[in-house]
């Protein structure tokens, strides 16, 4: 199998560095990275309007980059995507425009699930609070997989968004969003007559599927078509790009009822003094200001990469056996040591995250231990907050790998691990 680990300069910058927290953020291959250089010193410029070849080439790369991850998510238009300043500002603008837009009534409900990171929760919450709709919770199982079950005895004519993460960001767990797109659509089809919202802006079926894809994108194909949702979103900087893009796809028809949250520049056809008028066209009308190029690139290159590399088929043949490696690894030292851990040893289900709790010992003092030997983790709530206060944990650690990683990171963080819990005992 082939040493990833030589195609990321920070490993050779930092001799030693054991990085076990790509889930808050990824490393950066030395073809982004020299890319970004490449175009910054050849290439940069504004885009739109500018009729110089420094802006027409500048812009066919924004645009290339739109088309790569259409290409990517199996979608038809790159029209269809947003770009945002990361995912959280993705879901607020989402659920912002559909305020804007009247797509709620009140007492309205939007279904998350318990494991949700906040940026699928707060954002609801605010209109929670300030329009009166409702959020619930659907719940998992004992494996940590969505209940299916609970979702559908949650569908219910009040529903008009299910906004669910296909990853979790604690447990690791795939949802099976294939076949939750599947009960959302079956559910609209029966309940078609009754499931259409007529205003002056909106006549659709509901509720919207919108799903997180932030955690998943990196790691495995995202299929917008299979999973038979209406939104997607995820960001650049844990797919190997930079950081400061986000990326928000959502079906052409939605879209171009939507209102924008925000204006200026690109997105306004014309101002006058006392008026103006909106850009109605797509993308244009959601992206206000000087958008960010080098992200948009740094993204291009990063999907080039995966593209380079094997595809997807060579990420999960190296996770699957990291995984494996992993998982006994766990099994042996939970054999000696009491350890919590929010995940099933026997699911396979599931990427490269492990959130783990000593019960005697704080998580931050685990992680600095840790850090203090060079091996890099997170501690804390992960922003699941609703998540780990159902599990009655108030933080965890959580280890996750990519690509990068190799067996001797997971000997050495289990390594350290080990005598951390002694010395800290």
């Amino acid at each position: 199998m082939k040493d990833f680990k030589k195609d990321f300069p920070i490993f050779a910058n930092n001799p030693g560095l054991v990085y076990l927290d790509s889930t808050a953020s990824s490393q950066k291959p030395a073809f982004v990275i020299d890319w970004i250089k490449t175009y910054l010193e050849n290439d940069y410029s504004n885009i739109h309007r500018g009729a110089y070849c420094l802006a027409e080439r500048s812009e066919n790369l924004y645009e290339k980059s739109k088309k790569k991850v259409v290409e990517f998510i199996g979608a038809d238009n790159w029209r269809e995507v947003i770009y945002t300043y990361n995912a959280n500002y993705a879901l607020n603008f989402i659920a912002w425009s559909l305020r804007k837009s009247q797509f709620f009534k009140k007492w309205d409900k939007v279904l998350v699930s318990i494991v949700e990171h906040h940026s699928n929760i707060v954002p609801w919450l605010i209109l929670r609070d300030e329009i009166w709709i409702e959020l619930e919770y659907i719940n998992v199982d004992n494996d940590y997989n969505l209940d299916l079950e609970d979702l559908k005895s949650k569908l219910d004519s009040s529903v008009k968004v299910v906004s669910i993460t296909q990853v979790s960001n604690v447990t690791g767990q795939i949802f099976n969003l294939e076949e939750v797109g599947s009960i959302i659509r079956e559910f609209k089809w029966n309940n078609w007559k009754n499931r259409m919202l007529h205003t002056s802006q909106w006549q659709i079926s509901f509720p919207l599927f919108i799903i997180d894809a932030s955690q998943s994108f990196p790691h495995l194909k995202v299929d917008v078509k299979k999973l038979n949702c209406d939104m997607i979103f995820f960001t650049a900087h844990k797919v190997m790009a930079d950081s400061w893009l986000g990326v928000w796809w959502a079906k052409k028809e939605i879209l171009d009822k939507l209102k924008p949250v925000f204006s200026g520049w690109w997105s306004i056809a014309w101002v006058k003094k006392l008026e103006y008028k909106d850009n109605n066209s797509l993308p244009e009308k959601f992206e206000t200001g000087t958008p960010n190029v080098v992200g948009a690139v740094s993204l291009l290159k990063a999907l080039e990469y995966i593209e380079n590399i094997g595809w997807y088929e060579k990420i999960e043949e190296v996770e699957k056996e990291l995984v494996s490696y992993a998982i006994q690894k766990w099994k042996t030292i939970k054999q000696k040591i009491d350890i919590k851990i929010l995940w099933n040893l026997e699911i396979k289900n599931r990427i490269w995250v492990f959130s783990f709790l000593i019960p005697w010992i704080h998580s931050i003092d685990i992680a600095d231990y840790l850090a203090e030997e060079g091996v890099c983790v997170r501690a804390g709530q992960h922003c699941a907050e609703p998540f780990l206060q159902s599990e009655s944990c108030n933080h965890t650690c959580r280890m996750s790998l990519y690509l990068y990683n190799d067996k001797n990171d997971i000997d050495r963080f289990f390594e350290v691990l080990e005598k951390s819990i002694k010395e800290l005992k």
